[in-house]
């Protein structure tokens, strides 16, 4: 390319990923119609102690940068040299973030186009068993001396940029790397421009792997494409770490948010993936039970503590609790005094809940209003019911659901208006199994209160009652 500089980077650091990671030692080679025109290198004072496993890889020690310049120092200089300069290095991204991050601690911006070697080479060269730049200066015979050091590493990298050059003809790999406008000029350095078309923009699970596809990261998402280039985008040092990571990137869709979530689950359980973080550990669950108290009143009570012989539901917050409380307080003219909405009143003051069945001032009789508690019950009961969740499928042919045995998880399946299914009973042959966890209670709970159009077909309801179930397999496909 006529007339473009290049200024071909390598910096050392102090290590620890991008975030708060200082330049130890920077050097700077333009490069313009294949020619060096300008060179700078200094050792760079990070005013902070060299870790040691540093030392042992660049041989820099505090000791070497005592008397070095600070940032601020040559940050003038810096720019200077860049400036009007397409910023190349070996793996860009990083190179390119700790130098903004240092301008930025300066209240100064560094905006420069970038271009990386490691995709340039993997374009041009291709083929080859590692495109780290010690592995490919040895695999192309390119000088590499002071591995590690800033001279030596940019050294390498110029010749390797000319040597892709070179095989570039009408520098068409170059300008397109160049005019990239979407997530590819974010990629991993292995990982293909070509696999990230080939992503979906529908729900699921995806899975990023390592170099013999083990998954690192598992992670869910409406829309897998957007999701995944927002990880590409991400600037936190563990982000940077997976994507160094990371050789192929994997998904399995869902179709439903709820089954992915689901999957999400199972799938972080199986595999243990390095890059997530640990599952947040679901705490004992409130347990909705019930008793008669000494008036004679059934009387729901919230607890989470204690052993109680009766347990109608589990919450896994006390807003979850108390927002179904007093929609049944509501929907059954219960009294919020006698559901566990509150405590050490004579007759019930609830700020939500103004009408009240008038128990609490014996404006109606036990037995009448315990009546009203067996229907609340019952309608309690309808949760632990053995279900399928009805869902959207992963075309808009299919049909997908969640089995709920005996309110528990149980597995999922996919059917399209063309399976053989014409009754319940069926559904198993199109069953994937799955084991429940605390995790996957969690997430049905939720989706169960949470959920205002809910799709549920009952499979105890409608093996007592065939033309019900016939009219809502019907209704699955609309």
């Amino acid at each position: 390319m006529e007339d473009v500089k290049f200024a071909i980077t390598d910096i050392e650091t102090t290590g620890g990923g991008i975030k708060g990671n200082k330049i130890t030692e920077i050097c700077i080679i333009v490069v313009q119609n294949e020619k060096v025109i300008e060179e700078y290198d200094s050792l760079v004072n990070p005013n902070t102690e060299i870790p040691l496993y540093i030392e042992t890889l660049t041989g820099i020690n505090d000791q070497m940068l005592v008397d070095a310049p600070q940032f601020s120092e040559i940050a003038a200089d810096i720019d200077r040299i860049t400036k009007d300069c397409i910023f190349v290095a070996h793996n860009v991204n990083f190179d390119y973030h700790i130098l903004r991050g240092e301008f930025n601690n300066l209240n100064l911006t560094f905006d420069r186009k970038r271009l990386c070697t490691v995709r340039l080479a993997k374009k041009l060269i291709p083929g080859l068993f590692s495109y780290s730049l010690g592995n490919i200066c040895t695999s192309i015979n390119i000088p590499h001396v002071d591995r590690h050091r800033a001279r030596g590493d940019c050294e390498a990298t110029v010749t390797l940029f000319q040597r892709c050059v070179d095989l570039d003809n009408n520098d068409e790999v170059l300008t397109n790397l160049l005019n990239q406008r979407t997530a590819a000029s974010y990629l991993p350095p292995h990982f293909k421009d070509s696999d990230f078309e080939k992503l979906p923009t529908s729900t699921g699970v995806y899975f990023f792997k390592d170099k013999e596809g083990i998954p690192l990261y598992i992670g869910k998402a409406k829309n897998i494409k957007s999701r995944i280039k927002s990880h590409f985008q991400a600037k936190s040092n563990s982000k940077y770490k997976l994507m160094q990571a990371t050789y192929s990137i994997d998904y399995e869709l869902t179709g439903s948010e709820l089954l992915a979530l689901l999957r999400e689950s199972e799938l972080i359980l199986k595999f243990f993936p390095k890059f997530n973080k640990a599952q947040k550990k679901v705490t004992r669950p409130y347990t909705l039970t019930s008793y008669h108290n000494q008036k004679g009143i059934e009387q729901f009570v919230i607890h989470k503590n204690k052993i109680s012989p009766v347990s109608w539901m589990k919450f896994y917050t006390r807003e979850e609790a108390v927002k179904f409380m007093e929609e049944l307080c509501i929907k059954f003219d219960l009294c919020p005094k006698y559901c566990g909405l509150q405590r050490g009143v004579s007759q019930c003051s609830h700020y939500k809940i103004k009408s009240c069945s008038g128990v609490c001032e014996d404006e109606i009789d036990n037995s009448t209003y315990n009546q009203r508690v067996s229907k609340a019950i019952d309608y309690i009961n309808e949760y632990e019911n053995s279900c399928l969740l009805v869902e959207n499928g992963r075309t808009k042919e299919e049909k997908s659901f969640i089995y709920l045995n005996k309110g528990r998880y149980a597995g999922y399946g996919f059917i399209t208006e063309t399976d053989d299914f014409e009754n319940t009973a069926q559904f198993k042959d199109y069953l994937v199994p799955q084991k429940n966890s605390s995790y996957a209670e969690r997430i049905v709970n939720r989706y169960l209160n949470s959920k205002k159009n809910l799709v549920k077909l009952d499979l105890k309801q409608v093996e007592e009652e065939p033309a019900e179930e016939e009219q809502q397999l019907q209704e699955w496909f609309g």
